[in-house]
């Protein structure tokens, strides 16, 4: 059976004027889970003797999209075209949604190229990509290494201040962060916001944080330190408790350092029924106060069973959908910087 290439070259010029042509114009993309991404590259050729027009281009939903590098090919051209289709309330049906294209192909006007499959109802213990983006921060521990090992808050990680300006560049601009460590927090916040991040002080620091929640969220023993004294933007206690986050990503150490979640922590899937031993179930928590714990790995196959198991123990868990390689299709490499927080 000839290639898709040669048969390209075969139609090549083989009639007059502007020829489209379109080897595949329907993907089947079999099962994904509701709230993930299922895209497609197809290819588009002009066989023709003459420019070939593209233009514009009207999706069926406002759930697909498909924009167009190029509007026009030379005789002999191709192009890449992505189609994507966003499956958030779509669970539970077979969908076929399309884009449609105008071109100056006098027997080919509009040409359709379609994605078509079954949506899967997404489980109580699975999330979207975009709830974890509407919630993600970084949360900044400025204190030197022997203080944030005796005791810090849960998923915060440990930038010492002398090796900050350093590490700017692998930061996540565009990412709330908040920050504390006493006297250094204050002065961290100052650096980063003239460095353009959004960065903010925990009001009253780890002493604020004591005396509104107690031992709440904090691993190992902490003293309290007071706040840095001067007017900076800030963040209560209070407001970070309503959204307290902790991610757990699942993949091998390798993968893990290419680039990960600001914060994420690296675990294996067998070690979770012992870390979920030691985190606090929805039910104690304060009134105002909210858990989201976020298992992650590449394509959700062992973070589903991980969320599964955190929350049969009563603690509020959901795993990414799709994985990593779902958040990397939607939002490229945003926000997975590498690891500087791991040893």
């Amino acid at each position: 059976m000839p290639s898709i290439l040669a048969v390209f070259f075969l139609a090549l010029f083989s009639l007059a004027g502007p020829q489209v042509w379109v080897p595949l114009d329907t993907h089947d993309f079999g099962k994904i889970v509701e709230g993930g991404l299922s895209c497609w590259d197809f290819v588009l050729g002009n066989v023709g003797d003459e420019e070939l027009l593209l233009g514009p281009v009207a999706p069926s939903c406002a759930c697909t999209s498909a924009p167009l590098a190029r509007d026009r090919l030379a005789p002999g051209e191709t192009l890449t075209l992505r189609v994507c289709f966003d499956s958030t309330g779509y669970g539970g049906k077979e969908v076929w949604e399309a884009v449609s294209i105008r071109t100056n192909d006098p027997g080919r006007p509009w040409i359709r190229l379609a994605l078509k499959g079954y949506v899967e109802r997404a489980r109580p213990y699975e999330a979207p990509a975009k709830e974890l983006l509407s919630s993600l921060y970084l949360l900044l521990d400025e204190r030197e290494r022997e203080e944030y090992a005796k005791g810090h808050l849960l998923g915060a990680v440990n930038l010492p201040f002398p090796e900050l300006s350093g590490l700017l560049e692998s930061l996540p601009r565009g990412l709330p962060i908040i920050v504390y460590g006493g006297e250094n927090a204050g002065e961290a916040v100052e650096i980063l916001r003239s460095h353009g991040f959004l960065a903010r002080v925990l009001a009253g620091d780890l002493a604020g944080w004591l005396l509104t929640f107690g031992s709440l969220f904090v691993v190992g023993e902490i003293v309290g330190q007071s706040g840095t004294g001067r007017e900076i933007p800030s963040i209560t206690p209070e407001t970070l408790a309503k959204n307290f986050l902790v991610i757990l990503d699942l993949r091998p150490t390798e993968l893990f350092k290419e680039g990960a979640l600001p914060g994420a922590i690296r675990v294996d899937l067998q070690d979770l029924p012992e870390l979920g031993q030691k985190l606090p179930r929805a039910e104690a928590l304060p009134e105002g106060v909210r858990l989201t714990v976020w298992v992650v790995d590449e394509e959700e196959k062992e973070a589903r069973e991980g969320a599964r198991l955190l929350q049969e123990m009563g603690i509020p868990a959901f795993s990414l959908i799709g994985g990593l390689r779902n958040w990397r299709l939607r939002y490229g490499p945003a926000w997975l910087i590498p690891p500087f927080w791991e040893p």
